[in-house]
């Protein structure tokens, strides 16, 4: 599976920040969990385009059809410390 954290800036543009590919899925999935929970008071459910975000990502790396592949998002308010801190995770 692939964690990747991304910038979203007000246009719109994704500017990928870090992205990292785990063996074990299990290990992805936890670290995705724990990120979402540790960091959960800084989520955006709901936010307004043209605004600045963090993305977090997990995908999983499965060759299989597109429709078939396990993918969640989650997005953060956006700032310098927070992406510094989420990218750290990511090794």
């Amino acid at each position: 599976m692939n964690i990747k954290i991304s910038k979203v800036e007000e246009s719109g543009q994704e500017v990928l920040v870090k992205s990292n590919t785990y063996e074990e899925d299990d290990k992805a999935v936890a670290l995705y969990n724990r990120l979402t929970d540790e960091y959960a008071d800084q989520t955006l459910p709901f936010f307004d385009e043209g605004e600045k975000l963090i993305r977090l990502d997990i995908v999983s790396e499965d060759d299989a059809a597109d429709e078939n592949k396990e993918q969640k998002e989650c997005y953060f308010e956006y700032s310098d410390a927070l992406l510094d801190e989420l990218s750290a995770h990511i090794q």
